[in-house]
């Protein structure tokens, strides 16, 4: 397969253009190649349904703060199906957990204030 063929692809399941990996593949072709069959692998696997791997996508994208892959994912997983309300309701239950992070991560700060109170 050739690097056009591959974009093309790659356009066909997002909707648009992956301008991201037509920039790269300017600069280096084989890292575009890399990156799609890494993206075969993670989505491969029978145990875990293709919507849920979206969604997943989709909720890891959000928490780790990276618009450009959580507006990659929104489109493929909308183009395949994917509804906006399954989709809003990851992105709640994102929220969810990613500000439960927030709590468990004051912990020992809050062991902190207490034992200086006691003091």
């Amino acid at each position: 397969m050739e690097i056009k063929e591959l974009l093309k692809a790659m356009e066909a399941e997002l909707g648009s253009e992956p301008e991201t990996m037509v920039l790269l593949s300017k600069l280096d072709a084989k890292t575009v190649f890399e990156h799609a069959s890494s993206k075969q692998f993670a989505m491969g696997g029978e145990h875990i349904p293709p919507k849920y791997k979206l969604l997943m996508s989709i909720a890891i994208s959000a928490a780790l703060g990276a618009e450009s892959c959580m507006e990659v994912y929104t489109k493929v997983a909308r183009n395949k199906g994917v509804t906006l309300d399954e989709i809003k309701e990851t992105i709640m239950l994102t929220r969810f957990v990613k500000g439960t992070t927030v709590l468990n991560t004051s912990t020992n700060a809050l062991r902190l204030l207490f034992e200086e109170e006691e003091k």
